[in-house]
């Protein structure tokens, strides 16, 4: 599966600006965390900008559409004196979209509102990137960059890191992401000596010797010719 992420504006379209902070920026710190929480899922991801680039609404969607994404998420921040999240869709969105929205606008909804922000709702919009794009898209408004209180928490990057966590966790389960398996060196020599086909502890880091891969696969034959059993 394969996930476009959108970090809205970039380069010479600012979005919107308020105490401080652009939105721009935002949403791309916003996506380079989003993107490094689902690294650790079985998923691909592509990014429609990845520094302060000017990128526009309709290469945004062809990018997406390009790669033949399975699932675009568009990362806003409000402005207008509101206060709040709120997510997007398309006016004819599908079931299947409206599905997968209703997931993620739920878990972030929760996120936000821990730390009192309204859920201002699950909204329909004729957007571009929404129009354009050939799989379910998402648009997210994260907070108002024009609300001190809303900036303040915008500007602290404790709340964006977990933005970005409640976001992936949602995706997660919304998309049906499968985590990708840690591997554990030494755990994995732990276990050959529990089943008997090592018998001293080893460096996970030290090479092998001819004779101990050879020791090792023995064992293992003998295992196999008595159905499992150790021989005597």
């Amino acid at each position: 599966m394969l996930i476009a992420i959108d970090p809205g504006h970039g380069g010479e379209d600012p979005g919107a600006i308020g105490l401080g902070l652009k939105e721009k920026d935002l949403t791309l710190k916003i996506s380079e965390l989003l993107i490094g929480k689902l690294n650790g899922y079985q998923v691909e991801i592509i990014a429609t900008r990845s520094g302060d680039e000017t990128v526009s609404l309709n290469e945004r969607a062809r990018i997406a559409n390009r790669h033949q994404a399975a699932f675009f998420c568009s990362l806003h921040i409000n402005a207008g004196g509101g206060t709040g999240f709120e997510s997007y869709v398309h006016v004819s969105a599908p079931d299947e979209t409206e599905a997968l929205r209703s997931v993620i606008h739920e878990e972030l909804a929760r996120y936000c509102g821990a730390f009192g922000f309204p859920d201002r709702g699950k909204k329909r919009a004729n957007f571009s990137v929404l129009r354009e794009t050939r799989m379910p898209a998402v648009l997210l408004e994260n907070l108002f960059i024009d609300n001190p209180r809303d900036a303040a928490h915008l500007a602290d990057p404790r709340f964006l890191d977990g933005l970005a966590g409640a976001l992936a966790a949602a995706m997660a389960r919304a998309l049906a992401l499968v985590p990708e398996q840690q591997w554990d060196p030494a755990g994995e020599v732990a276990r050959l000596k529990e089943r008997g086909l090592i018998v001293d502890d080893h460096d996970p880091a030290a090479p092998v010797s001819w004779g101990e891969f050879a020791a090792v696969m023995n064992r293992l034959l003998d295992r196999i010719e008595t159905g499992g059993q150790k021989r005597a």
